[in-house]
C-alpha cells in the first residue's frame, strides 16, 4: 500500500537509518567545469508544508519538487550544455553522449548522462564496470526497474533528478547497498512505499 509524499518520514523509507549523524557530508559535487544546481527547499518551514508545483504528466498527476528531502543537503551538481566532454577513463567506450571520468585517481567512474533525452536506463550502452557515481538528471526516464541496475552495483551516487519518473518497482534498489546518496526530486512520485527503497542499507541523503 503506498503513502502520501506529505505523511512519509526518514523511519518509514529507511527504517535502519534513523540514528543517521546529521553531521554527514554534503554529498560530493561534479568537476569544477559544471555549475551547482538549486539548493533544495526545506519540506517544511515554520510549520508550514511547501506545495508542490502543478506539472503536465501523462497520468493528470503532479510533479513532485525537491521538497521531500530527508536531509537537507545541497543537491546535486547539474551539467551546463557547454561541458567538456572529457575522454573515456581506463580506455573503456562511455555510452553514447555520456561523458565518463574518474571519480579520484585510482577509483571508481563518474559517468555524466544528464540531458541526453536517455528514456529508459536500458539504452545505456556499453554497460560500464564499477561506475560509483551516475547522472541522469533532465532526461525523460518514465520508469525505474530493479533490472536496470544489475551492472550498477558498486552506486555511490544516483542522480534521477527531473525526469518523467511514475513508476518505482519495488526493490529497485536492492542490489544497490553502497548507495549513498540518492536524488529523485522533480518527477511524478506522488505515493512512496517502504519496498520500493529496500536494501539501501547505507544511503544518508535522499532528495
Amino acid at each position: 500500500q503506498g503513502k502520501d509524499l506529505n505523511e512519509t518520514t526518514e523511519q518509514d523509507l529507511c527504517p535502519l537509518k534513523n540514528r543517521v549523524d546529521s553531521s554527514l557530508p554534503a554529498p560530493p559535487a561534479q568537476e569544477e567545469t559544471l555549475v551547482p544546481g538549486p539548493l533544495p527547499t526545506p519540506f517544511k518551514i515554520n510549520g508550514l508544508e511547501d506545495h508542490a508545483t502543478p506539472g503536465s504528466a501523462p497520468n493528470g498527476g503532479t510533479k513532485i519538487p525537491g521538497n521531500w528531502q530527508i536531509k537537507i543537503r545541497p543537491t546535486a551538481a547539474i551539467a551546463t550544455g557547454s561541458a567538456r566532454h572529457k575522454p573515456p577513463a581506463h580506455g573503456l567506450t562511455c555510452p553514447g553522449g555520456c561523458s565518463c571520468d574518474q571519480v579520484l585517481p585510482g577509483s571508481g567512474l563518474k559517468m555524466n548522462c544528464n540531458n541526453r533525452n536517455v528514456s529508459s536506463l536500458a539504452d545505456l550502452k556499453p554497460k560500464l564496470p564499477n561506475v560509483q557515481e551516475l547522472f541522469l538528471r533532465d532526461n525523460k526516464i518514465h520508469s525505474i526497474r530493479k533490472s536496470h541496475f544489475v551492472d550498477y552495483k558498486n552506486l555511490i551516487l544516483l542522480d534521477l533528478g527531473n525526469n518523467n519518473i511514475a513508476t518505482v518497482e519495488n526493490n529497485t534498489f536492492k542490489n544497490l547497498l553502497d548507495l549513498r546518496w540518492l536524488y529523485m526530486d522533480s518527477n511524478y512520485l506522488d505515493t512512496l512505499s517502504r519496498e520500493k527503497f529496500a536494501g539501501l542499507q547505507n544511503l544518508e541523503y535522499l532528495n
